[in-house]
């Protein structure tokens, strides 16, 4: 898939309709990265009945939806109305997507609509996953091997770059975004191993990532330029890139995100502390 095919983001950056061909190699953590998405979303791309122990199939073409969505990971003794109450929607809601009424699988994986469906729901009964043991989301050490001299983080993880905050973490938009001029400087948030360096197809343009060894992973999204590559270990306020606008961007400024095994979480609670 060229840039030129990237659907423009909607609901506020989730990236609709953006589509993944698998590849010799790829791991769920590794695509996540790629298309914009957690960690436990992944399932509700793969199958509704996919197995963390499994392999993703090479030549696959995994799609994101229309609307946001949180991924539910079946656990025993669940029950569609306990999983709508705790999650605020109805049965209704849940029933509506397709996904979830996919050829009689036995579902493992629901979605869980952020944004009710305007449709009429079929009737209220779904194949859930009623097996003996909870299914478990993998960690992202469990989906990408880690080498023995992987140097760790500290924790503490500082500004990457020094710019205005012009968009905060929410739905839809689960980092920060700060505006800084083209060409300002972008460094490390905190020690770690580059995991990606390139460009990005899933609308961040000119990317990297950072594995910092102690469950968190940093992304930079948007840059006009890389200086460092994948493999490379870097220290926390090492120039690893420029401010720019590439990718799915309105003007300059840098996409920064922090991943909690594999969960975007809000990278200003854990700024500066």
């Amino acid at each position: 898939m060229s840039a030129q095919d990237v659907p423009p983001p909607v609901n506020g950056g989730w990236p609709a309709g953006l589509q993944y061909v698998v590849r010799s190699g790829d791991t769920l953590l590794s695509v996540s990265l790629e298309m914009g998405l957690d960690l436990e979303q992944m399932g509700c791309l793969v199958s509704p009945s996919f197995g963390w122990d499994q392999p993703l199939v090479v030549g696959n073409t995994l799609t994101v939806p229309d609307a946001p969505f949180v991924c539910y990971t079946v656990q025993s003794g669940d029950t569609l109305t306990g999983i709508a109450t705790a999650y605020g929607v109805t049965v209704s809601d849940i029933v509506a997507d397709p996904w979830n009424r996919r050829g009689g699988e036995i579902i493992r994986h629901l979605r869980i609509p952020l944004i009710p469906s305007t449709e009429p729901a079929p009737p209220n009964s779904l194949p859930i996953w009623t097996g003996g043991e909870s299914a478990v989301t993998p960690s992202a050490a469990e989906q990408m091997p880690l080498p023995a001299n992987w140097p760790y983080g500290s924790g503490h993880f500082a500004w990457p770059v020094y710019g205005w905050l012009t968009q905060t973490f929410h739905t839809g938009h689960s980092a920060i975004d700060v505006g800084a001029w083209a060409g300002t400087p972008v460094t490390a948030a905190d020690r770690g191993v580059v995991v990606r360096a390139g460009w990005s197809d899933g609308g961040y343009g000119n990317f990297v990532v950072i594995d910092h060894k102690i469950d968190y992973l940093t992304l930079y999204g948007h840059l006009s330029e890389i200086f460092v590559s994948e493999g490379q270990v870097v220290a926390q306020g090492q120039l690893i890139g420029r401010v720019g606008s590439t990718g799915n961007s309105t003007g300059p400024h840098l996409h920064f995100e922090i991943r909690d095994f594999g969960r975007r979480v809000d990278p200003l609670g854990l700024l500066g502390r």
